[in-house]
């Protein structure tokens, strides 16, 4: 089930004696589990009647779910980072006939787990919490999955990502509209426990104020290496030579790799080729975002640097960028100075292309 079926069963009091809570978003998982706690335990012995074991062996935590609950109906039992449940994940088709056989037989190989969750009491709530997706070959994991306990948290889409941001600064009294909460998932990533922070943070710094604003989350926002090379190559398609190099420079400083932030840049100018090349043709806003894998509000930055370009200037600004990586890589090229020589040849670039007249 998705994490929204949870949820349902937790408003319905229809709460299961079995869940395993996988997925990529680890704030999604968190914020799950305190919402069953808070539906479960509610009595003056909540304390007491929660057991939280991380990669228990398996005599101590059946021990532990066939305790009986004070002053409860039910305990809550929550298992961390289970060898059960971990390891290279593999293809059911890969599957050997050994590893078939130990499914019906989990006991004859240590595994007295997976025998036990078809008997779990009903004065039991027991969820394992995987960091991440959990290997679904596993025999535990498939015996889960045939009692329905399985709960995927992988990260929302961005419209759903972007009510969540408006949401988050409406608790904190402040109005975000559309091109905020867009401009915070792209500077600071789509993962929710970060972006909590960061709301948090912005918020506190926006104190006083009816709506956030870009520049508050400039100004305070931790930024992802990819927004400030996006914000880098902004600046360099632009020939912004003043606010380019000492953006490039505190980068450096900071320890990104000249390697990475090369590669970044050359893909800012493949985005940037790639958007002309739909503008010419007159592709729209959302064929250009899917081409070039950006949201719609990027496209609208990308369309911007790109006017100021033909595709024959961006081709060649594209092929520095390649020729640079392969000369470093192949040893023509020392690292040291190697991305400073690259700006300033893309900066100069840039004012030959505003001298020249293009579509």
């Amino acid at each position: 089930m998705d994490y929204q079926a949870f949820y349902q069963q937790l408003k319905n009091k229809a709460i299961q004696k079995l869940y395993l809570f996988e997925g990529e978003e680890e704030y999604g998982k968190e914020s799950a589990l305190q919402a069953l706690r808070q539906a479960l335990l509610t009595g003056p012995m909540a304390m007491m009647n929660e057991s939280v074991l991380t990669n228990p062996p398996d005599s101590e935590l059946i021990a532990v779910c066939e305790t009986l609950p004070l002053m409860e109906d039910r305990r809550l039992v929550i298992v961390r980072d289970s060898q059960h449940l971990s390891g290279r994940a593999k293809a059911r088709a890969e599957d050997s006939a050994e590893e078939d056989e130990a499914a019906e037989e989990p006991a004859s190989r240590g595994d007295s787990l997976t025998p036990y969750m078809d008997r779990l009491p009903d004065t039991l709530c027991l969820v394992f919490f995987a960091r991440g997706k959990a290997n679904s070959s596993r025999r535990l994991y498939r015996k889960i999955k045939e009692l329905g306990g399985v709960v995927s948290f992988d990260q929302l889409d961005q419209e759903r990502l972007l009510r969540w941001v408006q949401k988050e600064f409406a608790g904190y009294g402040l109005k975000a509209d559309r091109p905020v909460a867009e401009h915070l998932v792209f500077a600071c990533g789509k993962e929710l426990m970060g972006l909590k922070r960061e709301t948090a943070k912005i918020a506190a710094y926006a104190q006083g104020k009816a709506a956030v604003e870009t520049a508050d989350i400039d100004a305070i926002a931790t930024l992802s290496v990819e927004y400030r090379v996006f914000d880098l190559a902004d600046k360099v398609s632009a020939g912004q030579a003043g606010q380019a190099l000492p953006l490039m420079q505190e980068m450096l400083r900071g320890g990104e790799q000249r390697l990475m932030l090369l590669a970044l840049l050359q893909r800012h100018y493949r985005q940037l080729l790639l958007t002309r090349i739909l503008m010419d043709s007159r592709a729209t806003q959302a064929a250009i975002a899917a081409e070039t894998g950006v949201p719609a509000f990027v496209v609208r930055r990308l369309q911007q640097a790109a006017q100021g370009y033909s595709v024959e200037q961006l081709k060649a600004a594209y092929r520095l960028c390649i020729d640079t990586e392969f000369q470093i890589k192949s040893g023509q090229l020392a690292e040291e100075g190697s991305l400073e020589q690259l700006v300033l040849r893309l900066i100069h670039l840039k004012r030959q292309a505003g001298r020249r007249p293009h579509a």
